[in-house]
């Protein structure tokens, strides 16, 4: 009796070998799309108050320095509403709705920015006067900074501020009850 054994595979014409069920290269892996940063964002709950928070923080501190020594309330207020601005239109980009909860977000932020810009401002450049004509410096900007953290945030300017930049996060229709866009209109 003769033994069977498998059968061996054939050659195909002209040298072409035959397709085998083990695949030689592994197949390619579709990777999902990325998704944007600003996406992410604003799917965090607390992205917008995280991005209002920075921009407020930021903005603030640069714009600190460019507070005047003296009283110049047209100064004040084109940096107050420089940064009202800024965090008022980020919180409206990032926030997923026009309620309350994003009116807040900008009103805090941009209270505390203002706050930390008016009042490191003004203490870094309180000393640039009749000090230095003494031969002494004033307050250099990290003591501002600390002064500024340690002084209490409530003023009609700096509650000012908050108010324009809930305005700004809130304005327009409110939506009507169901599926809510993914960006508010008008960005």
């Amino acid at each position: 009796m003769a033994s069977k054994s498998a059968p061996e595979p054939e050659e195909s014409p002209a040298g072409v070998p035959e397709p085998s069920d083990s695949p030689t290269s592994p197949t390619p892996v579709v990777a999902p799309a990325s998704v944007p940063v600003l996406e992410r964002v604003r799917r965090n709950r607390m992205g917008a108050l995280a991005a209002g928070l920075l921009v407020a923080l930021v903005v603030g501190l640069l714009l600190s320095v460019l507070v005047p020594g003296g009283t110049n309330l047209l100064a004040y207020v084109l940096l107050g509403l420089l940064l009202t601005a800024a965090v008022g239109a980020t919180v409206r980009y990032l926030s997923p709705d026009r309620g309350f909860a994003a009116q807040g977000t900008a009103f805090a932020t941009t209270a505390l920015g203002a706050h930390l810009m008016l009042i490191t401002g003004a203490v870094n450049s309180a000393g640039s006067g009749l000090l230095e004509d003494l031969g002494a410096q004033g307050p250099g900007f990290d003591d501002a900074l600390l002064a500024a953290l340690g002084a209490p945030i409530f003023s009609s300017g700096v509650l000012l501020c908050g108010l324009v930049a809930a305005v700004i996060a809130g304005w327009g229709a409110r939506d009507e009850p169901g599926e809510r866009p993914a960006r508010p209109a008008g960005y």
